[in-house]
């Protein structure tokens, strides 16, 4: 008889547990980008007032308010308007201004209830995309043209108070950040027992709740460095919503935003079962790395920033700097405080930290690659952070080759290695410190240091930085009776090889001071010698009867700008203003 034997059954691993983790990892980065996109405004720019009401020099009745319109929308309660009364010679506005019917391109201020026949002059003052004061003047007559006292003058110094509590919640928010995403990367990806340790769970916690606390720090103190307020506005509700409205306020909302998916994703991490493999310990740090570029980011949107910055490229360099530093720094605190007994952990540390180095070369390079003016206090501590890394990873090196396999180990032979390691970790844990200090300090007070930011702490130029008022002209509609005005603007730019670049802003108004949405217009520059070529002027629409086109003159003089306007039942009506460029 023979006996047939049942061959084992092969055992089959399924793995849809690990697809799920995946997948559930994948949601939360997908989760987190999501939420910066979404709630991360794009940068505005530099305002440029396009008309007022009531206009520069007109004569008017008795209006109850004064607005000024812009070429783009701007924070109402950033902005400062002063008007000098003609009877009292005083200033007779104090309120912040408003958006009137929701309309983000203009702000209002309210006349007083008893005025006086004679010239008002009113001064305005806005901050620039790099929260340098942007300011003009101009007058109305009200009845009668009298000669104002002066212009009013509007105070744009910081307050000490205000600046140190700004700079502070800022350099607090970024160490927050840096040690908030260096200790969870560790935990992930270097040492998953330490997600055990009262201590470490202790400081991730209070590194999420302090960068929650010093970004609310520096969303309320913003208003009042933007506007040149006192800290006692912190809490002024048009203020506030207008720091909601600026570009550096959207910004830290959407990091508020951001860190409730965030700190979902570290309870799960700390409170998951230890990574056993290699796998899936990378899984899990490239998880952290890919969620804290998201949080980096908000920080390079929270810097004052030009019009189309940053580029994909420049925020990518920002992102790849800071991770390094947060991975580097929280990595040496950690290792710390987990005593740097184990072996297996002390080996991968010094891994990264070589890894890192080589990021910073990266990054450096990159800075090098963008032109001498990089050459800042960053690029010399990112240099001097590489070659501290260089040290450590040799450090580490030599710890690991004393440290028994197996983890920790308390015998007589090994404790006074385990002491002198535990003190050359301290050593290094308070240059990590430092650096983590100095990092925060030179990105808080040389933000332009960042890739992103070239040019950004520029001085703006002149005709943006002192606008001159909008000079209104008058024009006949060919109705009978009908008047209309336009309000033209002129701000030069740089030009190429000696041509003088003007960008002309006309907006079109009825007789009644509204907008006008029927006209069409074209303009072209000339010199009364005709020693040159005639340069047109394209217009494009981008608003309610407001135009903007650019020309570029082949050299300066006394030109003569010829403005046709064409209405939507065929009538042609042409403005001609003499324009002196300089």
């Amino acid at each position: 008889m023979t006996t047939v034997q049942d061959r084992p059954q092969r055992t089959v691993k399924h793995r849809s547990g690990s697809w799920v983790r995946v997948a559930a990892l994948l949601s939360l980065v997908a989760i987190c980008w999501g939420t910066l996109l979404a709630t991360t405004p794009a940068a505005t720019g530099n305002p440029v007032l396009t008309t007022t009401s009531p206009g520069n020099g007109q004569l008017v009745k008795s209006p109850d308010h004064v607005l000024l319109t812009f070429d783009r929308p701007v924070p109402a309660g950033l902005a400062t308007v002063r008007v000098l009364d003609p009877a009292t010679g005083r200033q007779v506005v104090f309120e912040r201004p408003v958006h009137p019917d929701g309309d983000r391109n203009t702000i209002s201020v309210p006349m007083p209830k008893e005025r006086h026949q004679g010239t008002y002059a009113v001064s305005w003052s806005l901050p620039s995309s790099g929260l340098q004061p942007i300011s003009g003047s101009f007058t109305f007559d009200v009845f009668a043209s009298i000669p104002p006292e002066g212009v009013p003058e509007i105070e744009t110094t910081h307050d000490v108070t205000v600046t140190v509590v700004h700079a502070a919640s800022r350099a607090a928010a970024i160490a927050a950040m840096l040690l908030l995403t260096g200790a969870v990367f560790f935990v992930a990806a270097i040492g998953p027992s330490a997600a055990r340790s009262r201590i470490v769970v202790r400081l991730v916690k209070y590194s999420w709740c302090g960068l929650v606390a010093a970004t609310l720090g520096t969303f309320l103190s913003f208003g009042p460095f933007a506007s040149w307020a006192t800290l006692s506005g912190a809490f002024d509700p048009r203020l506030l919503t207008a720091t909601a409205e600026s570009d550096v306020g959207g910004a830290l909302l959407a990091r508020l935003y951001l860190l409730v998916p965030v700190a979902l994703g570290i309870a799960q991490l700390m409170t998951s079962p230890l990574a056993g493999t290699s796998r899936e310990r990378w899984v899990r740090g490239g998880t952290v790395l890919a969620c804290a570029a998201a949080l980096s980011a908000t920080w390079t949107f929270a810097d004052p920033r030009p019009e189309g910055a940053p580029s994909p490229l420049a925020l990518a360099v920002d992102a790849l700097l800071f991770t390094t530093i947060a991975v580097a720094v929280g990595g040496l605190v950690l290792l710390r405080m987990s005593g740097g007994e184990e072996r297996d952990v002390v080996s991968r540390f010094a891994r990264l930290a070589i890894g890192c180095a080589g990021s910073l070369v990266v990054a450096c390079g990159y800075q090098v690659w963008r032109g001498p003016r990089e050459f800042g206090w960053l690029l010399t501590g990112t240099l001097a952070l590489m070659l501290v890394l260089v040290a450590v990873a040799a450090l580490c090196r030599a710890w690991a080759g004393r440290l028994p396999v197996g983890g920790k180990t308390a015998g007589r032979e090994v404790r006074p290695r385990l002491r002198r390691v535990r003190s050359l970790l301290l050593a290094v844990n308070g240059v990590a410190v430092l650096v983590l200090a100095g990092t925060a300090t030179l990105v808080t007070v040389v933000p332009s240091q960042a890739a992103h930011a070239q040019g950004v702490t520029a001085t703006i130029p002149a005709a943006v930085r002192q606008q001159v008022a909008p000079a209104r002209l008058a024009f006949d509609t060919g109705k009978p009776g009908g008047q209309g005005s336009l309000d033209l603007v002129l701000i030069p730019a740089t030009g190429h090889q000696g041509r003088v670049r003007l960008d002309v802003h006309v907006t079109v108004l009825t007789d009644t001071g509204k907008t006008r949405d029927d006209t069409a217009l074209t303009g072209v520059f000339t010199l009364p010698d005709q020693r040159a070529p005639a340069v047109p002027v394209v217009f494009g629409r981008r608003a309610s009867g407001f135009s903007s086109g650019t020309a570029s003159l082949p050299e300066r003089g006394r030109w003569k700008l010829a403005i046709t306007l064409r209405t939507a039942d065929g009538g042609t009506q042409t403005v001609a203003q003499p324009i002196d460029v300089r």
